[in-house]
């Protein structure tokens, strides 16, 4: 990272040097503490075994000015995002749906060229921090990337939750104010 932040002269510019990553939530409460008889051996959940949830793409740079987010639902056609209130999403919400309810080849690359270079602005060069998730880091979106002077550097493998901020500074507590709600 300091190797290309030196040679793309962008120490200086931190509203070149952008991050993002994923987090699934789930509508199903997962609850942090359970109150049960003493001594009981079964503990009947609280919750359903079947979950939808909403992955939610972030991308912010290191002044932390923030891009829309995505919203991906699960579900096989379009129809799948109907029944969510859309209107309610932070402006500029971009929705997608796949069938297991999660980032995709097809749904990076259209992040990629809808969202981050529209939102980018228009120096160059920029670079873009992200985990090493296959849908991150399809041959399209790097060759898009290199196309149009955007570094894509992804993080060593099983690190992330050490090295990536999105997951400490955004997901993280948002996930502890989402479970606690």
């Amino acid at each position: 990272l300091g190797l290309i932040l030196t040679q793309k002269n962008l120490l200086e510019k931190p509203k070149m040097i952008w991050n993002m990553d994923e987090c699934g939530k789930s509508f199903e409460h997962n609850p942090v503490k359970v109150v049960a008889e003493k001594g009981a051996k079964n503990v009947p959940g609280r919750t359903s075994a079947i979950s939808t949830h909403v992955t939610i793409v972030a991308c912010v740079n290191a002044m932390g000015d923030k891009m829309s987010p995505l919203l991906v639902v699960k579900g096989k056609t379009e129809r799948s995002i109907f029944g969510f209130n859309t209107q309610e999403a932070p402006s500029g919400t971009m929705w997608d749906y796949q069938e297991s309810g999660w980032m995709d080849d097809r749904i990076g690359e259209r992040w990629f060229k809808e969202i981050f270079l529209k939102q980018c602005g228009n120096d160059r060069p920029q670079i873009l921090i992200l985990d090493g998730h296959s849908s991150h880091e399809s041959l399209a979106l790097i060759q898009e990337g290199i196309k149009e002077d955007v570094v894509v550097l992804s993080l060593p493998p099983h690190t992330t939750h050490y090295l990536q901020p999105l997951d400490r500074t955004v997901f993280g507590p948002f996930s502890k104010q989402y479970d606690r709600a």
